[in-house]
């Protein structure tokens, strides 16, 4: 049996349209989700992000969608478990209160300054409930004296907690001399920087504020973190930040999200990825182990897009990384067609703004591709799909790609068929097969239906993992 694995991007079932509607006045859609919260509870970890309330996951591989109410209350939904209650808001949104992590969520209200007045914009909240019973937010707010965004923080009332308790106190400001934090594809821009998505944890009695940037768009967007012996004074900067950066490949600007704790003492980083396609809001999920330095810092071995391990079935020191190979990347595919400008070998690159797409006519589009001369173990594919027409106002909406995948035997020589997504209702824009056993296999081949509708289905990346003999 072969082992249980997760990748990057997280495969989500039904990734939601992303919310904002259109692009240098040009109407359009696209799959969003981004900006995780991950709560992990009972041995079962529930995930919010941008766009859609809830998934929940008890194998840390399979993610059941689990819509809540209210489904969407704003970009950078945060949910906190505090004093027997679930909290929830999000960038502009009310405070909303349940009794149960994925119950119906009831409003509170908006959140006030002491003197009654609402707080005004905020954005990228984060709600931290403390060992000792309080409750704090975090969030991002514009300041136009140093022309950018930075990060506050106040503590909540205990018997009102849409009301804050103090004056706000500006804990993060953004740094040019962190040369990271600077705008731009290469950080080349030191005028400005996107300082958000913050997220606050507690470890031995040290407070960390993670935070990200300089912007959701760009390969360079990474998290970093400040630490304190106080929720609210004495933030240092933390040497090892950022401890997620990565600007190539499938997986990369790994910024906004969370530091959560798992089982058996694991922490994990889950991230936004940056696709920033279709839109500069167009973006994925990710995650990782994380650890920590002698001296108590953050670090993140690798932003990974190969198979790992899930928790519990390696040793911390081993990092979770499952031993398979990436088998085709750039290797020459051969399809039944071509969409002008749209090349196969696009399927197989790690840029995903390129994607392969059949031609209009084609109605049972495949490519085959070579895997190493010798043969290999494949144990699980990976294929992330491209809907270059998606629009709700046209009636192009998301659905479920049919497709199978079918290798060449590497004895006989004939092409056997190891997953067929029919029988499956979920839709995956990012899909992960897992293979029962591993296949020795030469060449494999991705056959699918095009749909009727005329939304254009394409690849953006199929990888195929495992080993070489």
């Amino acid at each position: 049996m072969i082992r249980k694995t997760y990748i990057n991007p997280t495969p989500l079932p039904d990734y939601p349209i992303g919310r904002e509607g259109s692009l240098n006045g040009n109407t359009m859609n696209w799959r969003e989700t981004a900006d995780p919260t991950v709560l992990y509870e009972d041995g079962k970890w529930y995930l919010f992000s941008s766009c859609r309330s809830g998934y929940v996951s008890e194998d840390f591989v399979t993610w059941k969608r689990c819509d809540i109410e209210p489904a969407d209350c704003g970009y950078a939904p945060t949910v906190v478990n505090h004093s027997g209650k679930y909290y929830l808001c999000a960038s502009l949104s009310d405070l909303y209160v349940s009794d149960s992590v994925m119950g119906k969520y009831r409003p509170l209200g908006k959140f006030r300054f002491q003197n009654g007045e609402e707080i005004g914009n905020y954005y990228d909240p984060m709600l931290f409930s403390d060992d000792d019973g309080r409750l704090y937010i975090y969030y991002v707010v514009y300041d136009p004296v140093i022309g950018s965004t930075a990060i506050n923080g106040c503590e909540l009332s205990p018997n009102d907690p849409t009301m804050f308790k103090g004056e706000p106190v500006r804990l993060i400001n953004y740094d040019p001399s962190h040369v990271w934090e600077r705008t731009g594809e290469h950080n080349e821009d030191p005028s400005y920087s996107a300082i958000e998505g913050p997220w606050m944890f507690k470890r031995n009695g040290t407070y960390y504020l993670i935070y990200s940037g300089p912007a959701t768009e760009f390969s360079t967007y990474a998290n970093g973190a400040y630490r304190s012996k106080s929720p609210l004074s004495g933030f240092e900067y933390m040497k090892t930040s950022p401890f997620t950066k990565k600007t190539s490949g499938v997986v990369r600007g790994p910024g906004h999200g969370c530091v959560t704790e798992g089982p058996n003492g694991t922490y994990w980083v889950f991230y936004t990825c940056a696709l920033c396609h279709r839109h500069p809001m167009e973006r994925m999920i990710g995650y990782d182990l994380v650890e920590f330095t002698e001296d108590g810092d953050i670090v993140c071995r690798e932003v990974s897009e190969t198979p790992r391990l899930v928790p519990g079935t390696y040793t911390t020191s081993s990092g979770g990384d499952a031993g398979y190979l990436s088998l085709c990347e750039r290797r020459r595919p051969s399809t039944t067609s071509e969409a002008p400008g749209r090349d196969a070998l696009y399927a197989l690159t790690e840029d995903l703004t390129s994607f392969w797409q059949p031609s209009d006519g084609d109605a049972e589009p495949s490519i085959t591709i070579p895997l190493p001369p010798h043969g290999a173990s494949v144990a699980s594919a990976r294929v992330i799909w491209s809907e270059s027409t998606l629009s709700v106002a046209n009636g192009l909406l998301p659905a479920p790609v049919s497709y199978k995948i079918l290798m060449k035997d590497i004895s006989s020589g004939e092409y056997i068929t190891v997953f067929d997504s029919e029988k499956r209702r979920e839709d995956y824009i990012v899909d992960y097969v897992e293979f029962d056993s591993p296949v020795e296999a030469s060449e494999a081949k991705i056959v699918f239906v095009q749909r009727t509708d005329g939304v254009k289905i394409g690849i953006r990346n199929v990888s195929f993992f495992g080993t070489v003999h």
